[in-house]
């Protein structure tokens, strides 16, 4: 092996050795101010992520997110009856309406839904998940066996300012919803 192709081995091998003996000697703060001068030489050389290339000042800081429960039981829902969760702990940014049961976005991007519905024996449930009318996840439980079951559904997709989503019963009649172990939640995943 000549000297040009192990002086790249040999000055990874000094570097790797010196900064982990210093590592261990190193205060936090000094830590932290090496660590940002590396980062401005990384970013220098142009070694840093290029995955964001629009402005984040419409969003910076925000969340986007909420949580309701079903206030009372339901009986003898019929198809197509928008699921209205009115007890809502926690409705950051105000995106969610418990009097539609509708949560519209306040801005753009990658949202997660979950809602989980708790039914008895015998029941009939089938709970969708839409957006701006379209069946987009579907869940159900038909002819239960179980004295009581949860059933969850999951929908994680992009929305521009503005789209809706809620849960809403399809193709049967759901006997009964039971209120204290039903409730819907969202958030807002990715940045702007």
């Amino acid at each position: 092996m000549d000297f040009k192709t192990m002086l790249p081995f040999v000055a990874f091998l000094c570097v790797l050795l010196i900064s982990s003996s210093d590592a261990e000697q190193q205060k936090p703060s000094s830590f932290l101010s090496n660590y940002s001068s590396y980062k401005n030489i990384c970013h220098k050389i142009g070694w840093e992520p290029k995955c964001r290339t629009e402005s984040t000042k419409d969003c910076k800081g925000k969340t986007i997110a909420f949580h309701a429960i079903l206030s009372t039981g339901l009986t003898n829902v019929s198809p197509n009856t928008i699921i209205k969760f009115g007890k809502v702990l926690v409705n950051e940014e105000s995106g969610y309406n418990p009097s539609t049961g509708k949560f519209t976005a306040p801005l753009d991007g990658v949202y997660s839904f979950s809602w989980t519905y708790c039914t008895n024996k015998g029941s009939n449930a089938y709970l969708g998940g839409y957006v701006d009318g379209k069946l987009m996840a579907r869940i159900s439980n038909y002819a239960q066996t179980n004295h009581w079951k949860n059933t969850s559904g999951h929908l994680v997709i992009r929305l521009k300012k503005g789209n809706q989503f809620w849960v809403q019963t399809f193709e049967h009649t759901a006997q009964l919803i039971h209120e204290e172990f039903t409730f819907l939640s969202g958030y807002k995943v990715s940045g702007c």
